[in-house]
């Protein structure tokens, strides 16, 4: 009966023990001194969707910034818009307005043509080869001639040839043109003359040909002996087969 009895008091004291070791005041998880330790769910388990959310929501703000960053530029794309819209309104303000003055000059455009000048080169040898065949025709001065013009006797005696070098060389071309007037300078608002912007052009050309005018002047000379040469070998010829014919028929 002892037995038993100190039997059943050690099972109960054992019991206690067992129950003693297991301390759940300070854990949620039970922790036994003795046999197996029991499987509990964990409470962080919970906790782990939570930083998987927190993880997805950090993530979308990362991919956000780019919208931030699009947002600054088009900010900055409109602070630089607005500069230059002010910068145009600025330079709007500080415009001048300017008029012609009163300052005008005129000018021959043919005066500074390097192919009216060949030209003009080759007029004159003509008009110096009519005045030749013009006294030939009449060796009198130009006053007897004209009180006096050849009658039609005197004029059938002139040779044919020299009739017809007399008649080619009377045309003329004309080598001239109006004249163009242009203002030098213009009045600006702001009190202030410049020079306008066809006269700058005037001085520029005037400049060129005034540099290039020494080797043109060569060339234009060539060109005028040449033509004078040609016309007067021209009238020669002519007059020695006039003499020809003259000494033929008095032959």
């Amino acid at each position: 009966m002892n037995i038993r009895k100190h039997w059943k008091n050690f099972l109960l004291t054992t019991t206690a023990l067992f129950w003693a070791s297991c301390d759940d005041s300070t854990s949620t998880e039970a922790q036994c001194l003795y046999g197996t330790p029991p499987e509990y769910q964990s409470s962080n388990s919970n906790v782990t969707p939570s930083s998987s959310n927190e993880t997805p929501a950090s993530s979308s703000s990362e991919t956000a910034k780019p919208e931030s960053s699009s947002s600054e530029l088009a900010s900055s794309s409109e602070t630089q818009h607005s500069s230059s819209s002010e910068a145009a309104s600025s330079n709007s303000i500080n415009e001048v307005s300017c008029h012609p003055g009163d300052s005008v000059i005129g000018y021959f455009p043919l005066d500074y043509s390097v192919e009216h000048a060949k030209a003009n080169a080759a007029e004159r040898a003509r008009y110096e080869a009519l005045d030749s065949v013009e006294k030939i025709i009449d060796p009198r001065p130009i006053s007897e001639k004209e009180d006096n013009p050849l009658d039609s006797v005197a004029w059938s005696k002139i040779p044919q040839c020299l009739k017809d070098i007399r008649d080619s060389l009377s045309y003329f071309v004309a080598l001239y043109g109006a004249p163009i007037h242009i203002h030098t300078d213009e009045v600006c608002d702001n009190g202030t003359t410049r020079p306008t912007e066809e006269y700058l052009n005037y001085q520029k050309m005037k400049e060129d040909w005034e540099r290039n005018k020494p080797a043109l002047d060569e060339e234009v000379k060539k060109i005028y002996e040449d033509k004078l040469k040609e016309l007067e070998q021209q009238i020669n010829r002519c007059l020695d087969e006039a003499g020809d014919q003259s000494q033929a028929s008095e032959s």
